[in-house]
């Protein structure tokens, strides 16, 4: 799908984006060392556009505000993309698409499962996925606990409350090489800490995310007996 008539397709969105905004999302990705297409700018832009127009009536994020979304949703959710760990990656509490959906448009070769316990959020990734033509993605909504399938090679997420949790609800989908990747804002110490033996801290990343002052950590788990 070309920029151009993918930007035709979506003026029925009814939501308007400018230059000034392509502009931060392109300096904002080639920072990141994830340049865009323009494909994938547009997909990613027009991504936006219907956050805005669904949290209208569904309350998908706190955030409204074009440049902030671009900040703080979008290029937040790129900054991981070098460190996806093999083929098939689940997104789990996935809410708004988060980090799944820029993700999968980032890496199209790559197979995202993006899954969430809300039938509202599941409706509008749906909406996206078709909006998006995005064949890389599937959707299940469950609670992640009852969730069986194949198993994962990158399991991340930004929204658990604590790695402890996050490990235990989701131990039975990882692959026996698979990673965990877990987006914290401070490094979360006292979560290390109460991590079971079985697990440990494979690397711990400081990311810099543009025009984001708050600090921001990808912390890649992995179980120690892989044997």
């Amino acid at each position: 799908m070309s920029r151009s008539n993918l930007h035709h397709n979506n003026k029925d969105i009814g939501i308007n984006v400018d230059d000034s905004h392509r502009k931060q999302l392109k300096n904002g990705a080639e920072n990141l060392g994830q340049p865009l297409s323009e494909e994938e700018q547009e997909k990613l832009l027009t991504f936006v556009q219907l956050i805005i127009k669904w949290n209208k009536t569904h309350n998908l994020t706190a955030i409204t505000e074009t440049k902030a979304i671009i900040s703080k949703h979008l290029l937040d959710s790129l900054s991981i993309s070098p460190y996806l760990y093999g083929q098939s990656i689940l997104d789990v509490g996935t809410g708004a698409g988060l980090p799944g959906i820029p993700l999968a448009i980032l890496n199209p070769n790559k197979a995202f499962t993006l899954l969430d316990s809300s039938q509202k959020r599941i409706a509008f990734i749906n909406e996206v996925k078709r909006r998006l033509a995005l064949t890389n993605v599937t959707t299940k909504h469950c609670r992640v606990e009852q969730y069986s399938g194949p198993k994962f090679s990158s399991i991340c997420s930004r929204a658990y409350s604590s790695l402890e949790q996050m490990l235990a609800q989701t131990e039975h989908l990882i692959d026996k090489y698979g990673v965990w990747l877990a987006m914290k804002g401070v490094y979360p110490q006292a979560e290390v800490d109460r991590l079971l033996n079985r697990f440990q801290v494979k690397r711990a990343i400081s990311l810099s995310v543009p025009e984001l002052a708050a600090e921001r950590h990808l912390l890649m788990i992995e179980k120690k007996d892989i044997s």
